[in-house]
């Protein structure tokens, strides 16, 4: 009779369960959530994060939108919401920011000069022609502060004198003017909208304050 092999007894060990509790499942959530942050930021130009704009670098910030809204809110006649919505006026601040910024490099690189006084002359031509000589509730209206009315007479003051030198039509001076806003490098934040070739900013994004519906 043949000897049987005896298997010496193999003991398993119970391995106790770790359960997930509530805690860690936060921490997880909590980690992963920063973890694609950080990746986001660095995705992100440093330069425009808390910037509404970068324009050659300079930032127009979100601060700065944001006052410049409360100040147009502040004019007499002047409703937000017939003048689009928030988002809507936050992209035309930033339009007009933009286009002046680069009329001013324009008048620049082709050595144009508009003085205050020139600015005067052109207001009050521009109020002679406005019935009753009143162009002040049209502007507030449209949302224009002082000093946005004479930025915007400024450049049309800088249009029309490149106009004059160069020959160029509106189509060569619109050209020009994309042309050099890539030179300046127009990054605008994803959050208000795109700049585009049409030289203005879209793209219904939502804003600080009022998200896009």
């Amino acid at each position: 009779m043949r000897a049987g092999i005896v298997r010496p007894a193999v003991r398993r060990t119970r391995v106790p369960t770790k359960r997930i509790t509530v805690p860690t499942i936060r921490r997880i959530v909590i980690a992963s959530l920063a973890a694609a942050s950080a990746v986001a930021l660095t995705a992100c130009d440093s330069e425009q994060i808390g910037a509404a704009v970068v324009i050659d670098g300079d930032r127009f910030t979100v601060d700065d939108l944001q006052n410049e809204v409360q100040h147009a809110q502040r004019l007499e006649g002047f409703d937000v919401d017939a003048a689009g919505g928030m988002p809507a006026f936050q992209r035309t601040i930033l339009t007009r920011h933009i286009q002046h910024e680069i009329f001013l490099r324009l008048a620049e690189d082709e050595d144009i000069e508009v003085s205050e006084a020139d600015i005067d002359d052109a207001i009050d031509e521009i109020s002679a022609q406005a019935p009753g000589g009143d162009i002040e509730t049209a502007l507030a209206q449209a949302g224009y502060t002082e000093k946005a009315f004479r930025a915007g007479v400024a450049d049309q003051l800088i249009a029309q004198a490149y106009s004059e030198e160069t020959g160029a039509d509106t189509a060569a001076l619109t050209q020009t003017l994309v042309d050099l806003g890539d030179e300046l490098g127009v990054e605008v934040n994803p959050r208000f909208g795109t700049w585009g070739d049409d030289l203005t900013v879209s793209g219904d994004t939502g804003s600080i304050s009022e998200p896009a519906s």
